[in-house]
């Protein structure tokens, strides 16, 4: 018997990008225009880049907790914290396509392309978390460079949520369960009166789950390996199938 009361949200890949993270957004626009660049020389581009633009220096060598694209342990500078969600994308663009050797011209093109296509899913989901609101309590957890707060407010969604948790701000990052506790305190519900909506299986349906609420993994058109479908309660293809869920269908 389900008693979900409150709704909690991935921000980066789940409100903005219906399934497809940020680092896949950004990998298969550069693939789609150059196809050599392999994906670990990418990988390599976009770590260094976002070690720079995290901590303002990549003069020091950092690990990556599993599920989490920002290092372990490290301080944001001011400046990433208080970027907008276009002035990220373009710092981030402009180190990795200057790493990469790729022109100025497509970094500008890739760079319109994802903020379009970011407010349009966040102006089509701020739409249906309007319809949610009276039903449910509504959150946001987010592993973000310090501005998820930030962001929210820039694109209308502040106003319908109840908690937003950056994992800088709070200094523990997803997958662990303490992020997730975090959220259920501030809600004032239990673990199993609450579910997580995520496009990482590693950092959202794993700590989802350990943390004892319930799991939607957005998948979306994309082909995601599952580990462990234990983990899993429900798979969506679209961020509003997750309303057939709530009500029982």
């Amino acid at each position: 018997m389900r008693d979900i009361r409150a709704l909690v949200f991935d921000f980066g890949g789940t409100l903005d990008g219906n399934g497809i993270h940020w680092l896949e957004r950004t990998y298969q626009f550069i693939r789609e225009h150059h196809p050599e660049i392999t994906r670990e020389a990418f990988d390599e581009a976009d770590k260094a880049t976002i070690t720079e633009f995290f901590l303002g220096d990549t003069s020091h060598e950092w690990s990556y907790q599993d599920g989490s694209m920002l290092p372990v342990g490290a301080v944001a500078s001011e400046h990433a914290a208080r970027c907008t969600l276009r002035e990220t994308a373009e710092a981030i663009a402009v180190g990795i396509y200057k790493r990469l050797g790729l022109s100025e011209k497509m970094k500008d093109e890739y760079v319109d392309w994802f903020c379009e296509g970011a407010a349009k899913n966040l102006t089509e989901n701020r739409k249906w978390l309007e319809t949610l609101r009276d039903t449910y309590q509504l959150a946001v957890i987010s592993n973000n460079f310090g501005n998820t707060h930030g962001w929210c407010d820039e694109y209308g969604l502040s106003h319908l949520l109840e908690v937003i948790i950056d994992s800088t701000v709070l200094g523990i990052a997803k997958p662990d369960t303490r992020i997730f506790e975090a959220a259920l305190s501030e809600l004032e519900v239990m673990p199993s009166q609450a579910i997580y909506v995520g496009d990482s299986y590693a950092a959202d349906m794993v700590g989802g789950k350990n943390a004892g609420m319930w799991t939607a993994w957005l998948v979306g058109e994309q082909m995601k390996p599952c580990p462990d479908p234990s983990l899993v309660d429900v798979q969506l293809s679209h961020l509003h199938e997750l309303t057939s869920f709530l009500n029982g269908k």
